[in-house]
């Protein structure tokens, strides 16, 4: 009988461990840039055994995805990547082995150097404040990193990945600059924020005056005064608009605040301060209006207490993966 009970018990710990790979797979599937060596693993996984199979069409079908797989399927047979249905040979198994990790550098790879060049930094959901030694202060948002030169005669900050607010101390002799991906800012002593997204950097000024430049161009700089933003992506720099959101802007103060905006884009902003994945099962719910404003000190419940506010269904099937409707 124990015998039987230790087999049970260890059938039991296979399957969770299976569903939660499944979950996995289902995540990263949903994401907007999932590469295609990563669908030709997931491929490799799902015909290991026909347990895996089933048990990824059943975390599929509880979301009425059941056309994930065979869109999926297509998609790799379009690619010629698709891998074959007979057997693994340990001739196949060893170069998978090498690709998988040259998968993993590429994925990580950025975070690395990232790491490797960042003075200050931040997790998901942390903010922190830096004090230079010229009275200047850099408050580095959620998932952020900078690196920083003080040194000489200017102030340079490169921003490395996501947003800082800047408080700098006038100096006329000592400019300071901070580089992003697409964007040179400088500035002589202004509050402002520059926020570097996946494909574009944004400059938004609380008041002040700063110069942005196109960092591929070097074209004449574009002048933003009090209440003005700008974004900058590879196509160049974009037009001057004014700042007429708080949602933008108030993790400062540590509060997301939202006026009149949609469920989709606040929950796009909290996605920024917690891990995971939210899927809408009801799409008629992206457009919502809401109005409130959110405790960044609670970034972990933030979609909970979301959800309670505006008696909005949202189920959790783990931390990571959660249900709009």
């Amino acid at each position: 009988m124990k015998q039987k009970n230790e087999m049970n018990r260890l059938e039991s710990d296979i399957n969770n461990d299976l569903d939660e790979q499944a979950v996995a797979w289902f995540i990263r599937l949903r994401a907007d840039n999932v590469s295609r060596e990563e669908k030709a693993s997931f491929l490799i996984w799902l015909n290991q055994a026909d347990l895996h199979r089933e048990t990824f069409n059943e975390i599929s079908k509880l979301w009425g995805d059941t056309d994930l797989l065979q869109a999926l399927g297509e998609t790799a047979q379009k690619h010629n990547i698709a891998p074959p249905k007979k057997t693994l040979s340990i001739n196949f198994i060893v170069p998978l082995a090498m690709a998988a990790c040259l998968v993993i550098s590429l994925l990580f790879g950025n975070e690395l150097v990232i790491l490797m060049q960042g003075d200050y930094s931040t997790k998901v959901g942390e903010r922190r404040t830096v004090y230079f030694d010229d009275g200047s202060t850099a408050m580095l948002n959620t998932d952020s990193s900078i690196a920083v030169s003080m040194d000489g005669s200017q102030r340079r900050v490169e921003l490395l990945k996501g947003e800082v607010y800047f408080e700098v101390k006038p100096d006329p002799n000592r400019p300071f600059i901070v580089q992003a991906s697409h964007s040179t800012t400088r500035v002589l002593g202004t509050r402002f924020f520059v926020h570097e997204k996946s494909e574009s950097d944004e400059v938004k000024v609380v008041s002040g005056r700063v110069e942005v430049i196109d960092r591929r161009t070097l074209k004449q700089p574009l002048v933003l005064h009090d209440g003005e933003a700008v974004s900058v992506n590879a196509a160049g720099l974009g037009e001057t608009r004014l700042l007429n959101s708080a949602l933008t802007t108030s993790w400062v103060n540590g509060f997301l605040v939202f006026e009149n905006a949609s469920l989709e884009s606040v929950i796009s902003q909290i996605r920024r301060y917690r891990t995971g994945v939210v899927i809408y099962k009801d799409n008629t719910l992206r457009e919502l209006k809401i109005n409130g404003r959110i405790n960044l000190r609670e970034s972990n419940d933030m979609l909970k207490v979301l959800g309670k506010n505006l008696s909005v269904n949202m189920t959790y099937l783990t931390d990571w993966l959660v249900i709009v409707g």
